[in-house]
């Protein structure tokens, strides 16, 4: 099963992920807040494609949920913003709640950096954000590859000739 998993995208970019779902195919996508109006744009033009979505800490009237557990074949994934887990400082606490969750990942966004690693036995991955990297990186996202209890993380970082000068994106 493959997931892509988008956050922070900031009403900017809804464009590059419509093309990046065009290109990858994923059986679901994920958005990790920051805007969840941008998931309902998406939505709309995929009405048939899954879609998670967690509301973040720009996302002051959304009805949609804080945390979310996705089940992708035999893996549960713990699925946030991570402004309410302290993601800034570290991510100790958005590890226990994914395990507290029975999870075996946990993914957040808020901080707008890409990272993947591993806490306690939990998979802890951030996309970055799809618009605005606060790093001297280029937008990017997270593509799961879930085959039963095993995830296989890739950030995948917009190339070049996708990559389009942004107000607030930092080089």
């Amino acid at each position: 099963m493959k997931l892509v998993v988008f956050s922070d995208s900031h009403h900017r970019n809804i464009t590059d992920m419509l093309a990046i779902i065009e290109e990858e195919q994923p059986d679901a996508v994920l958005h990790l807040g920051d805007v969840v109006e941008d998931a309902e744009d998406i939505r709309a033009v995929f009405p048939q494609l899954q879609l998670f979505q967690v509301c973040g800490n720009n996302d002051w009237t959304s009805e949609v949920p804080d945390n979310l557990v996705v089940c992708a074949e035999q893996s549960r994934i713990f699925i946030t913003h991570g402004h309410l887990h302290g993601v800034r400082r570290n991510t100790r606490a958005l590890a226990a709640a994914a395990k507290k969750s029975n999870c075996n990942a946990a993914l957040y966004g808020h901080t707008h950096r890409a990272d993947v690693h591993e806490e306690d036995g939990i998979l802890v991955a951030n996309p970055g954000s799809i618009s605005m990297p606060y790093v001297a990186e280029p937008p990017s996202y997270l593509r799961l590859t879930v085959t039963g209890r095993e995830i296989k993380p890739e950030l995948v970082y917009l190339k070049e000739t996708q990559k389009k000068p942004r107000r607030g994106w930092r080089r």
